[in-house]
């Protein structure tokens, strides 16, 4: 049946995917319904009311609107009449719900897990406490059958409020219910653990009995349930039960999902824009290319490959990305420029910002990219234009932008915008089944295929639906559940076009595996677009929430937020996942689009406030608050009720008056820098388990935080002082993390081993008295992740390190620190790390100032150490041999730093002695960077072939891209091995005064060596004192040398044209001769020049540099003559430092080049 096209879309036209009034010009999402809102003057979603629409058109969409919620209030109040009365006080409320525009859909209201909780503390309560009074124990009972009678029929009433208003007030009358119990229970709960806690600290003899509890309150609750379960007697409620936690299947390779970049169907877009880009007939100092298309559409994909492009980072010298979002901030978007070249940006002054951008961007060509722009102010543009005009006056510059608009394409364009089509069918089809049949978890059949089809008809052509889609589909491995999506009447909502991706969301949500996930997925509509959600904060939150209930014995509660969040990412809800240098996924994002479907699910409990005042926050469950930090929550929020208040994330408050009202608190955000230290008010949040302080440099916590006994998740960011010594009160505390921990030496407090429940512990100071010894971590058997374990010269033996049970602990991250101001034992400090062996799961290792003399066997051990990646060994001066590593399958990264008694690197560093190897081709297979720094008195490195049999075919460092030396002052050749190392891209070399020669690799493209006074020869480059010259390898782009003697570069038959950078120290008259033949060097740096009055006048030659360097040249007074410097005409930067002789008359001679600093002015 073909639907009749709305009469109103005779007031307006449709420009990619969304409708433009034909009276104001303005353009929005939607079909339809959304038109007769705009034009009837109705606000909504997305949607602002129309200011120049004729009157009777006007008055012609009122009464459409008048009469649609007529009937829609008509049906509800039919429905209401049947109600008793302890709900009609919401009837005035959810009428007002329901007119809500068609477009704007409610999360169904979702109480598994709050009922779950309930039914949890009260069984623990019940079974816990045995000296409970008898007439406390009855009611208990009672209000446990009053939980499982609801518990039976929730599953039903969930289901049937879309359809039944009436269905819906009763859920919402027992969520208040349930909340206010779960609180009462809680409290009971918290004074349970204080109990505990007092008789740890043998502060009381015994339990209290039931006088602590408030058997009145319990008996209210109870009272309260029974009337919402009579209630709901004649609504013929079926009884089932809901899993809170299928069976889900996640044996998929998770990681070919988190590619959201695609390339389906844009191939042609990509090489247009890049094309364009690039072309030399762009004249403009700035262009601008608007990407427009509807939202979803991958504007943001589109210009990510257009970034990643390596035409384009061949092309520009500067690559800049930021997200601008709804605020034109300019200051904003320059910061952002800044982030990725400096680090604390907070601290800078806008001047300064300012000056720092026009260093990175003046003089060089660059690309901007402006992601998702929606400001239409023109002056907002041209404010930041003339910034960059000011920065940059040299023709080539380019800016992307991507944007739904295309009002703000015309604003901000130079080139015609580039409008993003939509995708055929097929493509869609295409990335469905990407993500459908992952694996072959699904079997592709004719019958799924041709349904499969069908729904990617469905897609509008908009890859984000199509991804979301695929996800969903990937968890039904029935053909009725396949059915199901493509029968669902959902689809009916979409406009003509399929352009509305509201739908196609709220599909998706609806297959959610579990009423749990959607609650998780939900709340995270309190993060701020484009927020970069990190995996286990992200956990952390859902737990203190109460979120995740894990059901099976062997399950944490963690590792059900692990599922859900795998399973998010999965169904493309989140996206942008990011991962650790170890292969674990740590952060994602959340597509524009799917966090406004998740705040609009969620709005009438979740609040995202800035910079505003409110009046009425009696339902809000989720807050989150960003102000400048100049105005206090009580001069904005004085008298709002926050009762209900379960998250506060905030940013720059000041909110120590109105600690009172947060009481209900269970996750409690700060960050800013403007506050100092933490009330000892805090305690009264009794309920809190998650305490995030970000970003605040607090030099102290409060002692009062010891009685948050509920607390969970501890997080300090910018920790400055000590931790509390009573912190092992903290009975329930699973999670501690504090940044820095290998800079900020903190204090462990006392008898760490009570807090049975810890995962996450990330340092452990070892010290001399009884709780403070290592034995304390032998108590947390559930640790696990990344610990640093400091002072370790405490530890007495081999048996007292073993009782640190760290073989037992899934620990992949593991540093081991003796310190540096103990006296060391050797014998003693190698039973110790013998002791300290870990768990097989181990990925990074780093021991710092061990005393030993060898290592154990246990380091390196292929056999157990399988999935190694990283070791780092420092400040172990007294080794005399290094530990045997080189049969490491996934061993990517060594260091090894200050081993200051190892003379030979020999066998034992690639092999162990019983021969073993001979079951291997390969040494050090997977090896990408090597590092050997301070090794002062190492003469000899063995190479491997060496050591082994004339008959034996061995491959040493095959994958080896990165090596470094350093002081290592008595080494003279490095192992053969290395001249045939295929993929070394980069040799720093310095400070090794008898080193002869350098590995010589065709692959190397970068090389630096400073002070080695007896080098022969430079790989590549040929001779350096009169020795034959070799080719240079091909993609060498870069060499720095620093010299003490009469040394000098090779002749010009070894110049090769691809030399682009060259740095100089400390050289000569004939070293700088020989720089005229580098005739490709684009960048030229001369740096401590005792010698060198003048520059010669073949410098006019090199007619491709472009950048010019010139510090502490002590005798420098000119330039080259006018002429041969305005032959330099690339030349885009000059900068002259310390040169306390050049003569300012000089500088006429580069008056044409943009960009110039001397000496500081």
């Amino acid at each position: 049946m073909v639907r009749k096209k709305d009469q109103f879309w005779a007031y307006a036209v449709k420009v990619n995917g969304r409708f433009k009034c034909n009276f104001c010009e303005e353009d929005f999402p939607g079909g339809a319904s959304r038109i007769k809102a705009h034009l009837a003057g109705v606000p909504g979603h997305d949607i602002k009311a129309c200011n120049a629409v004729p009157q009777d058109v006007q008055e012609k969409a009122q009464a459409t609107q008048k009469k649609r919620e007529a009937q829609v209030t008509e049906g509800t109040n039919k429905k209401l009449k049947s109600l008793p009365t302890s709900v009609s006080k919401s009837k005035t409320k959810m009428i007002k719900i329901v007119t809500q525009g068609e477009e704007e859909y409610r999360a169904g209201i979702i109480l598994n897990d709050v009922v779950d909780r309930l039914i949890a503390n009260v069984s623990s309560l019940a079974t816990e406490h045995i000296d409970f009074e008898l007439s406390f124990k009855v009611e208990l009972i009672n209000l446990l059958e009053t939980l499982f009678k609801i518990k039976f029929v929730l599953g039903d009433a969930q289901k049937r409020q879309s359809s039944d208003e009436s269905m819906r007030i009763w859920l919402t009358n027992l969520r208040d219910v349930a909340y206010d119990a779960d609180n009462v229970l809680d409290k009971f709960s918290y004074e349970s653990f204080l109990q505990k806690v007092q008789i740890q600290n043998q502060m009381m003899d015994q339990v209290c009995n039931i006088s602590l509890c408030n058997l009145d309150k319990v008996k209210t609750i109870n009272q309260l349930l029974d009337k919402i379960l009579k209630d709901v007697a004649d609504f013929g409620l079926r009884i089932e039960l809901v899993n809170s936690i299928p069976k889900i299947s996640l044996n998929m390779n998770i990681d070919s999902l988190l590619n959201d970049s695609e390339v389906v169907g844009r191939e042609q877009d990509i090489k247009k824009i890049v094309n364009l880009l690039i072309s030399s007939s762009n004249r403009h100092v700035i262009s601008v290319l608007p990407i427009v298309g509807m939202a979803g559409i991958g504007k943001t994909t589109l210009a990510k490959l257009v970034y990643n492009n390596e035409l384009i980072k061949q092309h520009f010298d500067v690559l800049a990305w930021v997200n601008v979002g709804k605020n034109f901030d300019v200051e904003g978007i320059l910061r952002e420029i800044l982030k990725p070249h400096r680090e604390d940006l907070g601290d800078l002054e806008y001047d300064e910002v300012i000056e720092i951008c026009a260093e990175i961007l003046g003089a060089k060509k660059y690309l901007l990219i402006l992601d998702d722009v929606q400001n239409e102010d023109p002056k907002k543009w041209d404010t930041l234009k003339d910034y960059l005009l000011e920065f940059n006056s040299n023709a080539g510059n380019n800016i992307v932008i991507t944007t739904c608009s295309d009002n703000v394409g015309q604003i901000m364009k130079i080139h015609p915008p580039h409008h993003l089509e939509k995708l055929s069918k097929d493509n869609c089809w295409s990335i469905m089944k990407k993500r459908t049949f992952i694996d072959g978890r699904i079997p592709l059949t004719l019958d799924l295929e041709v349904i499969g089809r069908e729904i990617a008809k469905r897609c509008g052509g908009v890859p984000l639906a199509a991804r979301l889609l695929g996800g969903t589909m990937c968890f039904k491995f029935d053909k009725n559940k396949w059915l199901e999506i493509q029968n669902n009447k959902i689809w009916d909502l979409l406009d003509e076009d399929n352009s509305d991706i509201f739908p196609v969301l709220k599909l998706c949500f609806d297959h959610l595996p579990t009423p749990s996930l959607k609650r998780c997925f939900a709340y995270c509509a309190i993060f701020p677009k484009d927020y970069d959600m990190k995996k286990d904060e992200v956990i952390q939150y859902w737990m203190a929430e109460g979120f995740l209930l894990a059901k099976e014995a062997n399950m944490e509660i963690e590792d059900i937020g692990n599922m859900y969040f795998n399973i998010l990412l999965a169904t493309s809800f989140f996206q942008n996942a990011r991962k650790d240098a170890y292969g674990n996924i740590i952060s994602c994002k959340m597509h524009d689009l799917v966090h406004d479907f998740a705040l609009s699910i969620s709005k009438f409990e979740t609040l995202i406030l800035e910079g505003d005042s409110m009046d009425d926050g009696s339902s809000i469950q989720h807050l989150f608050a960003r102000l400048d930090g100049k105005t206090t929550l009580g001069s904005s929020f004085s008298g709002v009720d926050f009762t209900k208040l379960r998250t506060l994330i905030s940013e720059n408050f000041n909110f120590d008056i109105m600690l009172s009202n947060f009481k209900c608190l269970r996750v409690l955000k700060l960050s800013g820098d403007r506050i100092k230290e933490l009330s000892d008010s805090i305690e009264q949040l009794i309920h809190l388990r998650l305490l995030h302080i970000s970003h605040y440099f607090i030099e102290e916590l409060p002692k009062s935080i010891t009685k948050l006994y509920n607390l969970q998740t501890l997080r300090i960011e910018r920790f400055l002082g000590e931790l509390p010594e009573d912190l092992s009160n903290l009975i329930n505390l699973r999670h501690i993390h504090i940044n820095n921990c290998w800079d900020n030496v903190i204090e462990t407090p006392k008898n760490m081993g009570r807090l049975t429940c810890l995962q996450t512990l990330q340092f452990f100071s070892v010290g001399p008295d009884e709780g403070y010894r290592i034995k304390e971590l032998g108590c947390l058997k559930n640790l696990k992740g990344e610990i640093i374990i400091r002072n370790l010269g405490y530890v007495k033996d081999e048996e007292e390190a073993k009782r640190a049970k760290l073989k037992e602990k899934e620990i992949f991250n593991l540093g081991l620190s003796w310190s540096s101001r103990q006296r060391h034992m050797y014998d003693e400090d190698e039973k110790v790390l013998e002791g300290l062996q870990p768990h097989p799961n181990l990925k990074s290792l780093t021991i710092n100032f061990y005393g030993g003399k060898k290592f154990p066997s246990w380091v390196g051990l292929s056999s157990l150490y399988h999935n190694l990646i990283e070791i780092k060994l420092r400040y172990c001066r007294e080794c005399k041999e290094v530990p045997t590593l080189g049969q490491l399958p996934c061993l990517r990264v060594l260091e090894m730093e200050r081993m200051e008694k190892v003379r030979c690197i020999g066998s034992e560093f690639y092999f162990y002695s019983d021969g073993s190897y001979r079951n291997t081709t390969t040494l050090f297979p997977a090896l990408r960077i090597l590092k050997l720094v301070g090794m002062e008195t190492l003469e000899e490195w063995k190479d491997a072939k060496e050591l082994t049999t004339t008959d034996e075919v061995l491959f040493v460092f095959p994958c080896l891209e990165e090596l470094s030396i350093g002081w290592c002052n008595k080494l003279r050749y490095l192992p053969d091995s290395l001249h045939t190392c295929v993929s070394l891209q980069k040799l720093v070399v310095w400070h090794c005064h008898e080193l002869s020669s350098l590995p010589g690799v065709r692959s190397l493209q970068k090389l630096v060596v400073e002070d080695c006074p007896n080098l022969m020869s430079l790989p590549g480059v040929g001779s350096i004192i009169r020795r034959g010259i070799e080719d240079p390898p091909n993609g060498l782009q870069c060499v720095i040398y620093s010299e003490n003697g009469d040394f000098r570069l090779p002749s010009t038959s070894s110049i090769h044209p691809s030399l682009q950078k060259l740095q100089l120290f400390r050289f000569g008259d004939l070293l700088l001769d020989q720089i005229q033949y580098f005739i490709a060097l684009k960048i030229l740096w001369i740096e401590e020049s005792y010698e060198m009055v003048a520059l010669p006048e073949w410098f006019g030659n090199l007619s491709s540099l472009q950048e010019l360097y010139l510090l502490r040249c002590w005798e420098l007074v000119h330039l080259p003559t006018e002429e041969a410097m305005r032959r330099l005409t690339q030349l885009k930067t000059l900068i002259i430092y310390d040169c306390p002789e050049f003569e300012d008359n000089e500088l006429i001679k580069i008056s044409h080049v943009p960009w110039v600093q001397i000496n500081d002015r």
